[in-house]
C-alpha cells in the first residue's frame, strides 16, 4: 500500500499553484504517513465541485503549514474523508471517542460525528438556514475536529462545547446577524 492509499488527510493543491507548492509541501509533510499532498483535480464550476463522493471534513488548511507557506492557504484545501461508521466504537462513551478522535483514529471520528451530527446540524440550520447549513456541514465538521484537542470535559459537557463552536462558526459567517 502506498502513502496515498494510507493517508487519512489530504492537502489538495490548486492546479495553477501545483508547480510551486507540491514539492515544498511534500517535503514538509514527508514524515506524516497519514497525510498526502495531491493536486486538486476537480474544476471550479464543474458538476461536482465542492461535493464529495463521501462525507469529508474541511480542515483549516493554514493550521499545519510552515510559516513561509501560510500565505498560500487560499490555494489549498485540507480534507479528511470520513471512514464508514463501523462497530468498533458502538459501545464506547463520548469521552473515549473524543480521545481517540483527537489521536487521529478515523473510525472514532466517524462514530463521534454520527453521534453528534444531528445536534450540530440542527443548531447550524437554526442559525444560518437549511440550505446554507447543508453547504457548510463539511466546514463545521472540520472546525470541530480542528478545535477538539482544546475540549476539556472537566470544564463543560460536550454538547455545550459543540454549541459554542457552531455558534462561533456562524457568527464568523454572519457578522451582521440575520
Amino acid at each position: 500500500m502506498n502513502d496515498e492509499q494510507r493517508a487519512r488527510v489530504f492537502y489538495l493543491v490548486a492546479a495553477e499553484r501545483a508547480d510551486a507548492l507540491l514539492a515544498p509541501l511534500r517535503e514538509h509533510f514527508a514524515g506524516e504517513p497519514g497525510l498526502a499532498v495531491l493536486v486538486e483535480r476537480r474544476t471550479p464550476g464543474g458538476a461536482d465541485h465542492g461535493r464529495s463522493r463521501a462525507p469529508v471534513a474541511e480542515r483549516d488548511a493554514a493550521r499545519a503549514l510552515p510559516p513561509q507557506l501560510r500565505g498560500e492557504a487560499p490555494h489549498l484545501r485540507l480534507v479528511q474523508p470520513l471512514a464508514p461508521v463501523g462497530r468498533t466504537y458502538e459501545n464506547a462513551g463520548l469521552d473515549e471517542l473524543v480521545q481517540r478522535a483527537v489521536a487521529g483514529d478515523p473510525e472514532a471520528v466517524s462514530e463521534l460525528w454520527w453521534r453528534v451530527s444531528e445536534r450540530v446540524l440542527a443548531r447550524l440550520r437554526l442559525a444560518i438556514g437549511v440550505f446554507a447549513a447543508e453547504r457548510a456541514t463539511s466546514q463545521v465538521l472540520g472546525r470541530l475536529l480542528d478545535e477538539l484537542p482544546a475540549y476539556d470535559p472537566a470544564r463543560q459537557p460536550l454538547s455545550e462545547w459543540l454549541d459554542v463552536v457552531v455558534d462561533r462558526y456562524c457568527a464568523e459567517r454572519l457578522p451582521y446577524g440575520r
